[in-house]
């Protein structure tokens, strides 16, 4: 049924009299009703209504506007002529004339232009995709096609950049565009051509051309790489990328992918034959294999497995320190168990070594440890029950130059602790007993076996009070913690060192029984350590002061150390550095802390460190930082300052920035500045890195760039997100312009 409503009428016809009494009773309109209206109507030989003047009608979610409109009541036809408007659920067009079905949505409207909603944005940048064409096909509510389009994300008036093609398709529903002989322009300048593109305005995977990359480096050169995209399957894609190095050559790198409900994986390779800037001209590879599955009932299992053509690959090839400080590959398969209590591994291990090799793999090895807390009917702690189990074998590293020994190494360590917890304070007395059973070849002695207790007694009291200071409310805690601990000594000195090192004695392990990390050594202790925390708080939660004190006293000298290396005056004293902490939050945004290892018998300092951290808002940051470091067995101390930051300055423009020096050897380490760009519909990024190579005394400096337009991706150097991998690394807190908050964007745009 059709109903005729006329709002203004110049005519005073006895039939429009009638329509609009009709449809002041009618009742409510439905999806297949038609509302015309306008300051003129007349009917056409009893099946077409010609509309003049603010013409305008409208059926369910399409409205059309136009000075003149003439509508064929039994086709469901219209030609539109005169400022024409289109409105639908997902698109606003605008020209001169239309010819459009209102049953199937088709149509055509030469010299147009439109926008279209990208219902898949959640950000008030680019969520609309508008432009013009010289002629557009409507085919339906989702699909448009048409001829010279010029399309882009910009908000209107900000003409930015453009996609132009002499042909293309744009499919709401998907959220693509398709088309032909395609140029990209930026301010006017043609950027890129592609006789085809298929852009995406969403996460959805397609098949084809990605945006290729650029960019240069001081080993290798300028850079570009062409990755195309296969969408194999719902599970799974694979990226093939061919790049060419200035000063290598051409090297060829693809990446697999799978993700099924069980297990998940990827493959990488790269490949580069005869390059050109090393003497040799030898084929350089990399590739990597990770698969990781679930098993079910608590088992999972993974394997890791890397391997390089040389040690000097990723120096040569990356231009990320995470990269090119890499020095051992792991070529490793796990089997894993866990449950509430208890967690087992088995573990095959063995590793490529690009710098010094380490002497031992693990070929295979076995750990299981189990732990449960026992409680009482009010849910109290009353028991605490840890057990540790390990055996692994041990064999010689290929690549290892120099004799050691091998064998199997079994060890286990059961612990009971009774906690005596109250709301003030608790007290901890624990049993440990390492167990260990060596089955060696070249060694001194093929087989032994040691049993070895430990008692540790674990004790603190919390106090609190509040207080007034300048009008304001604060609580001030007081925290002093007692840990004494008993171990005997028994000689180990003919047992190896398989993955055994002293620990980093610190605020956290001061508090612990062994001073050895690892399975092969169990220092001889009677020792103490006293501490104590204390905090102001204000009313706010903030934490305004922070300190904490901690020191460890031998009460009998340690003979585990002088079987090893660590016989020197730095650890055989009466007592351990004295460790100190100060921190305050001066407001939200301002943080300071600084930590101290000092020596008193000795009077000298052996750590120091000071960090200050300044971050009010998403977006500015200020971070400086100074540590030193002493090395007790040489004289390469380290001694180093950091500073870091990003800063808007000025609308739409931020700066970052990163400088670490190196106080002792007089060289900078690693420095990064760079500026960036926010336009709302497009980003940019320019960064220039340089960083000290392990194995080279010239710098490696790289030019980073990026040019993100709206949602269609980026023009980046360096490959897929490796400008954002460089600025996360080092300005950590720094957010990419795009990341960004809708509210900050707006703000620093201001």
């Amino acid at each position: 049924m059709i109903k005729n409503k006329i709002l203004r009428s110049y005519s005073f016809l006895f039939f429009v009299l009638i329509s609009s009494i009709s449809i002041a009773f009618a009742e409510e309109l439905s999806d297949d009703d038609v509302v015309i209206e306008a300051d003129s109507l007349e009917n056409m030989i009893d099946r077409k209504l010609k509309a003049s003047g603010n013409a305008s009608l409208i059926k369910s979610d399409q409205k059309i506007k136009a000075d003149l409109i003439e509508y064929d009541q039994i086709s469901e036809e219209l030609y539109a002529r005169g400022n024409v408007i289109l409105d639908t659920s997902s698109s606003h067009i605008e020209g001169a004339e239309l010819e459009y079905s209102l049953s199937s949505q088709t149509g055509t409207i030469p010299n147009a232009s439109f926008t279209s909603k990208l219902d898949n944005q959640d950000s008030i940048f680019n969520n609309t995709l508008r432009g013009t064409a010289s002629l557009i096909f409507i085919e339906g509510d989702n699909k448009k096609s048409g001829e010279n389009f010029k399309v882009t994300t910009c908000e209107a008036g900000q003409d930015d950049w453009y996609i132009k093609a002499s042909e293309a398709e744009i499919n709401q529903k998907s959220q693509r565009l398709i088309a032909k002989d395609v140029q990209l322009e930026f301010f006017g300048f043609p950027v890129l051509y592609s006789p085809y593109a298929n852009f995406s305005f969403n996460d959805q995977r397609k098949s084809g051309f990605l945006v290729p990359s650029i960019g240069s480096t001081s080993k290798s050169g300028f850079q570009v790489a062409t990755p195309y995209y296969f969408n194999l399957s719902p599970n799974s894609d694979a990226t093939l990328t061919p790049r060419y190095f200035g000063k290598r050559g051409i090297q060829l790198s693809g990446e697999y992918r799978y993700l099924e409900k069980n297990y998940f994986g990827s493959t990488d390779l790269e490949y580069m034959p005869n390059d050109d800037a090393n003497d040799d001209r030898n084929d350089r590879y990399y590739y990597r294999i990770g698969h990781d599955h679930n098993f079910g009932n608590g088992f999972t299992g993974t394997i890791r497995f890397e391997d390089v053509s040389d040690d000097n690959y990723f120096t040569d090839m990356s231009s990320l320190v995470s990269q090119t400080s890499t020095v051992s590959l792991p070529q490793e398969g796990k089997l894993s168990f866990n449950s509430e209590n208890l967690q087992a591994i088995l573990i095959a291990q063995k590793f490529e070594n690009l710098t010094s090799a380490s002497p031992y793999e693990r070929l295979p090895s076995f750990q299981m440890s189990y732990n449960k807390t026992f409680e009482d009917v009010y849910g109290n702690n009353y028991l605490e029950a840890n057990t540790s189990f390990e055996v692994t074998e041990f064999d010689r590293n290929n690549d290892f130059v120099g004799s050691s020994p091998e064998g199997t190494r079994v060890t286990a360590r059961p612990s009971i602790a009774i906690p005596f917890e109250a709301s003030y304070g608790y007290v901890k007395p624990k049993f440990i007993a390492d167990i260990k059973y060596y089955d060696l070849e070249n060694n001194t002695e093929n087989s032994k076996d040691i049993f070895i207790p430990t008692f540790s007694l674990d004790s603190a009291v919390y106090f609190d009070r509040t207080f007034s200071f300048n009008d304001n409310e604060f609580s001030q805690t007081l925290e002093p913690r007692v840990f004494y601990s008993y171990t005997d000594y028994e000689d180990q000195s003919m047992l190896p060192m398989f993955d055994t090192a002293l620990i980093d004695l610190n605020q956290n392990s001061i508090f612990s029984e062994n001073q050895f990390v690892g399975g092969d050594r169990v220092m001889d202790s009677h020792q103490i350590t006293f501490g104590a925390t204390s905090r102001v708080i204000n009313n706010k939660g903030l934490e305004k002061f922070l300190v904490t004190l901690a020191q460890r006293f031998y009460l009998e000298d340690r003979k585990v150390l002088n079987e090893t290396q660590f016989n020197n005056s730095d650890y055989q004293s009466d007592s351990s550095d004295i460790f100190i902490s100060v921190g305050s939050s001066l407001t939200h945004a301002l943080r300071f802390n600084s930590e101290l290892q000092y020596n008193l018998d000795e009077d000298k300092t052996n750590r120091f460190s000071l960090h200050t951290k300044y971050n009010p808002d998403l977006g500015k940051l200020l971070d400086g930082s100074y540590r030193f470091i002493r090395d007790p067995n040489s004289s390469n101390d380290i001694e180093q300052i950091n500073i870091a930051g990003q800063w808007p300055i000025a609308p739409g423009w931020s700066s970052v920035g990163r400088y670490q020096y190196d106080l002792n050897n007089h060289g900078t380490i690693e420095s990064l500045a760079g500026l960036s760009y926010d336009a709302g519909c497009w980003t940019s990024s320019l960064l220039f890195h340089s960083f000290a190579l392990p194995n080279d005394e010239k710098m490696n400096n790289t030019i980073f760039f990026m040019l993100e337009l709206g949602n269609l991706g980026a023009i980046e150097s360096g490959g897929d997100g490796a400008l954002e991998e460089a600025l996360q690394r080092n300005v950590p807190g720094s957010y990419m312009a795009s990341d960004l908050p809708d509210n900050f964007r707006r703000q620093y745009l201001k």
